[in-house]
């Protein structure tokens, strides 16, 4: 047995570690939080939009009630002056009736707008209760889908944990200076350091190696690192 058979059980490792953090990193359950966060985040856009839309409503028909109070104040005044006998002119008496008219008139007018208003908030308040609903069945939802998630990468972190301590235990037997190349060779190879040598087959890059150099790479010392003149790749004879 070659002395870098080690090798490719490490190799092993390292690819079966590249598929569990690959699985940890593509949980479905992760797709599910993302959705549930997305549709809790529309759903508080929708109500913040509508609180502003009721909000200015209500400032609206605060402003048409505070005017109307001010217009029937300014009436009761002209009233006053009207029939209070302080006045006994006749144009002037005529005037104030005109004024008094048309500040009653505008007082309707702002108190109908007020009322309008008013009936135009009662389907918006109902709108933000059913937003306000709809916000905390996401939200629990998220929490949800967050538990589920958690719960899913603990068990996908054992797993880790636990290849990783095989691992730990492989290296103690290779030479740190083989392991250091292989692991550079990982590295910009794809996740694949070393390879099997079948026949005349790299089994890393599956190409035929020539004769003359596969001449060489199976003469050459049993603890010598050897690499496929193709992909680079340490070969294990």
């Amino acid at each position: 047995m070659s002395s870098f058979e080690n090798l490719l059980g490490l190799q092993d490792i390292d690819t079966s570690l590249d598929q569990l953090r690959h699985r940890r990193d593509n949980l479905p359950e992760r797709d599910e939080l993302a959705e549930a966060q997305a549709a809790a985040s529309a759903r508080e856009q929708a109500l913040e939009a509508s609180f502003a839309s009721l909000s200015e409503l209500k400032a609206t028909e605060r402003t048409a009630e505070d005017e109307a109070a001010s217009v029937e104040a300014k009436a009761a005044e002209v009233e006053k002056l009207l029939y209070g006998g302080t006045v006994t002119a006749a144009k002037e008496l005529e005037a104030y009736q005109a004024d008094l008219a048309s500040l009653r008139e505008r007082q309707e007018v702002l108190e109908d707008r007020a009322i309008e208003l008013l009936e135009q908030t009662e389907p918006l308040e109902a709108r933000l209760s059913e937003l306000r609903l709809a916000l905390d069945e996401e939200r629990a939802r998220v929490q949800e889908a967050g538990s589920r998630l958690t719960t899913a990468e603990s068990l996908i972190d054992d797993e880790i944990r636990e290849v990783e301590s095989g691992r730990a235990e492989l290296l103690g037997g290779l030479d740190p200076d083989v392991v250091e190349q292989y692991v550079a060779l990982r590295r910009s190879l794809g996740g694949v350091g070393a390879a099997r040598l079948t026949g005349s087959r790299c089994e890393g890059c599956h190409l035929e190696i020539p004769s003359a150099q596969l001449e060489e790479i199976r003469n050459a010392p049993a603890d010598q690192i050897v690499n496929c003149p193709e992909c680079g790749r340490i070969l294990v004879r």
